[in-house]
């Protein structure tokens, strides 16, 4: 299904965006993954050195320009296409209103906000001239259902920045057929959490969803893949929940 396709991941050196990496990679896609740390993507080559091939490697920060414009050139040179675009890079860290930084706003507005905008924008006149595309971008629950227990408001800017970009790009290149989704999770089983919270807290989560449980990165990556390919060719503009039920409603713990 994704022989010959070329997608691209940003924040793809750990945890969601590695594992969509190697997800697409098994499927026979080519793949152009970014990092902000140029060993971790080197490792990540290391591990699949038969489909070397396959892998375009752009190291930097996805909330410059520069970065994006790099990645939709390594995927022209290497591979002549741009097929699919899947905005992973992100920060989540909870943490109370009154104690955030103009600093850390920053940096949440430039990996929330500027990656995919400009990803997107480097990505879209290719995509335009192939006669369509997909655009994923991987949001938060959080944005549509504040927790009391995990306070983020900070870094929810920034991800309802890019679930409001999802709709204006649907609308603007439907006429293109370039498709644009936004993936948002609830609480999911990946290393992000490990220097947020002891195992013990974090599986508390779980019950935070109304079907008390944790989500798993399979969970996400299917609806990826449904995204990413042409069984989602009717659905653009949307943000799909997989957030366990917490979207839906309350419910008493």
């Amino acid at each position: 299904m994704f022989a010959e396709k070329t997608i691209l991941i940003t924040g793809a050196s750990s945890g969601l965006g590695k594992a969509m990496a190697e997800h697409f990679l098994a499927k026979g896609a080519n793949i152009v993954i970014n990092g902000l740390t140029a060993s971790k993507l080197d490792k990540f080559l290391a591990e699949h050195l038969a489909d070397k091939d396959r892998i375009a490697l752009v190291a930097g920060d996805i909330g410059l320009k520069a970065t994006s414009d790099r990645m939709a050139q390594a995927a022209l040179d290497k591979f002549g296409s741009v097929d699919v675009l899947i905005n992973n890079a992100g920060i989540f860290v909870p943490k109370p209103f009154l104690a955030e930084t103009e600093e850390n706003l920053d940096r949440y507005y430039a990996s929330g906000v500027k990656g995919p905008f400009f990803a997107s924008q480097a990505v879209i006149p290719t995509m335009i001239k192939q006669g369509g595309g997909s655009i994923i971008n991987i949001g938060s629950m959080w944005v549509e259902h504040p927790l009391e227990a995990t306070p983020s408001s900070a870094s929810q800017v920034a991800k309802g920045g890019m679930h409001t970009l999802t709709r204006h790009l649907a609308i603007e290149f439907a006429k293109d057929n370039i498709r644009v989704n936004t993936v948002a999770p609830g609480v999911i089983e990946t290393p992000l959490y490990d220097d947020l919270m002891d195992k013990e807290a974090f599986r508390a989560l779980a019950n935070l969803h109304p079907l008390r449980k944790l989500g798993k990165i399979s969970d996400i990556i299917a609806w990826v893949d449904m995204l990413a390919g042409e069984g989602s060719r009717f659905v653009t503009g949307q943000t799909l929940f997989i957030d366990g039920g917490i979207t839906a409603g309350n419910h008493v713990v």
